[in-house]
């Protein structure tokens, strides 16, 4: 298989038309998050039976009241409105202050709103479509999608989009910064070396650290009790095949994250119709990849809390069980290696199609 880890002496050759952003997307993602959160932390500090935020245990804000957290959220929506309202400015001074703008709070959002149910929600996904259509593949376990999940969810939505916005505030789109000349060639290829360089690590990491969690889960559902005592095994029941749905999931994850450095992430097999052989989009690889990202990182800064605070008795199982706690302390560096993965496969991209 083809890859484009390139030495850095070689140029990787354009593969088709210069891949097109969608910032404009990602903005109106965010202004929506923004209106929506504002309107529900006003409502709650105006004594509405309404939250912008549900507590997790852990996570970041749990210390705070529910209406200073209110407040906290209104304050965020409104600096994200003031943002949006100038990150598309061609002077670059108002452009590149609103798109830090909208870094930060997209990240605060991200990490400190969301939390550990945005990653659950999208680990039991697949068995919760299936439920929606008729077929139970655990019969046993709660379905449903409870409001404190959809706001989490909504968080890490909101603040992806955020976090997009921002980076098209402060880099430019393609549209608007071409490379013309030698100097600015040479800049591009630079930045392509780098990107090649610096995504190889990250996805290495981000490929490795899922299937670790998954290897533990797979073994669970055929019975052998890697990394945990038979009576863990025996407690876990016919949950530890909802392991397995998560197990595999991961696997795909990583397999995907391949993606990012392989010839088949920049353009379509030739066998898949309609598309086979054009490029791949650009957001279609990278909006997937940052949004996993970030609910990792939030999951795993719970999880650290957990840890840190001396509350090992929280995790499941016994100590002795490192399977069933271990894998999460990777979830920190996995999300940070997936998200720089994702940012390398842009900033290659757009350096690779700048080139002649």
């Amino acid at each position: 298989m083809e890859t484009l880890l390139a030495t850095p002496g070689q140029a990787q050759p354009s593969i088709g038309h210069r891949p097109r952003s969608r910032p404009r997307v990602a903005a109106g993602v965010a202004c929506l998050w923004a209106v929506l959160q504002l309107g529900l932390a006003l409502g709650q500090l105006a004594g509405l039976d309404v939250t912008p935020w549900s507590g997790a245990d852990p996570s970041v804000l749990s210390a705070l009241s529910t209406s200073t957290v209110a407040v906290v959220v209104a304050v965020l929506a409104g600096v994200s409105l003031a943002a949006l309202a100038t990150w598309d400015r061609r002077d670059g001074r108002p452009a590149r202050i609103a798109g830090g703008l909208l870094l930060a709070t997209g990240i605060v959002v991200a990490l400190a709103l969301a939390d550990v149910r945005s990653l659950t929600l999208l680990g039991y996904l697949p068995m919760v479509l299936l439920h929606h259509v008729g077929i139970e593949p655990f019969a046993a376990h709660e379905m449903t999608i409870p409001t404190p999940v959809l706001l989490s969810l909504m968080h890490s939505v909101g603040g992806v989009g955020l976090l997009l916005t921002g980076l098209s505030a402060l880099t430019g789109s393609l549209d608007r910064v071409g490379f013309a000349g030698g100097a600015d060639r040479e800049l591009a290829e630079r930045r392509r070396i780098a990107a090649v360089r610096v995504g190889r690590w990250a996805v290495g990491v981000a490929v490795a650290a899922p299937l670790v969690y998954a290897s533990t889960r797979v073994a669970w559902a055929f019975g052998i009790p890697l990394g945990v005592s038979d009576e863990f095994l025996d407690l876990l029941g016919d949950a530890k095949y909802a392991g397995l749905g998560l197990g595999l999931f991961a696997i795909v994850g990583s397999m995907l994250t391949l993606g990012l450095v392989q010839r088949w992430g920049e353009a379509f097999w030739s066998w898949v119709p309609r598309v086979g052989g054009r490029p791949v989009p650009v957001s279609m690889a990278v909006v997937p990849a940052l949004f996993v990202a970030m609910a990792v990182i939030s999951a795993g800064i719970g999880f650290a809390m957990i840890i840190l605070g001396g509350e090992i008795d929280a995790l499941p199982g016994e100590p002795v069980d490192w399977a069933a706690w271990a894998p999460e302390v990777l979830w920190v560096p996995w999300g940070i290696a997936l998200g720089v993965a994702a940012l390398a496969y842009r900033v290659r991209r757009e350096a690779t199609t700048s080139l002649p």
